[in-house]
């Protein structure tokens, strides 16, 4: 979309004709009143300029990265940005031969299962019904949270913020969470 340029000239003629009819508001080339005129479109004019940048960035920004947001995609991105990286087996809790012995078979001690390292939940979006209800909660810029849940000792959560934020829409706000809790939440750097 090509927004249209408009020069200082044109700024200034449509400002004056914004302004009421009468005597008052005809002022003379180079007074007071003309020299506000022309600073504003002046301003106006170097405003301008920077219009078209601003669109383009901002459809570039809204342009779907993607065919499909799907939760299931945002989980793919995540797990795929880990690469092969894995976390040791867990085993069984046992202590001596009794503890846990009516929990647990036997062969109890000797499995193992896996673990999800990152866990990645459904967005979180404003609450609206009809027209009134979340209104004061939630304003026109809501964003909706996709959670991010990952075990601080084996992930590194920057190479999983750098792969989601790619994949991401602009609306959506990544709140990153330590499952474990003992390192609390992530900030990208």
């Amino acid at each position: 979309m090509k927004l249209p340029q408009y020069d200082a000239g044109q700024y200034a003629a449509a400002l004056q004709a914004l302004l009421p009819p009468g005597q008052a508001w005809q002022w003379p080339a180079g007074g007071l009143g003309d020299a506000m005129l022309q600073g504003t479109a002046q301003e106006l004019a170097r405003v301008g300029t920077h219009g078209q940048q601003v669109l383009d960035a901002a459809i570039e920004a809204h342009r779907p990265k993607a065919s499909s947001w799907h939760i299931d995609e945002y989980r793919r991105v995540a797990t795929e940005a880990l690469g092969d990286l894995q976390e040791p087996a867990r085993r069984a809790f046992t202590v001596g031969s009794k503890a846990g012995q009516r929990l647990w078979s036997q062969a109890g001690a000797a499995l193992t299962f896996p673990i999800d390292l990152v866990q990645v939940s459904h967005l979180v979006g404003p609450m609206r019904v009809g027209s009134q209800v979340g209104k004061r909660l939630w304003g026109p810029r809501s964003r909706y949270v996709l959670l991010v849940r990952y075990y601080r000792t084996v992930v590194d959560p920057q190479v999983l913020w750098e792969a989601l934020d790619a994949f991401r829409q602009v609306h959506v706000y990544l709140w990153f969470e330590d499952i474990s809790g003992v390192g609390g939440s992530y900030a990208p750097h």
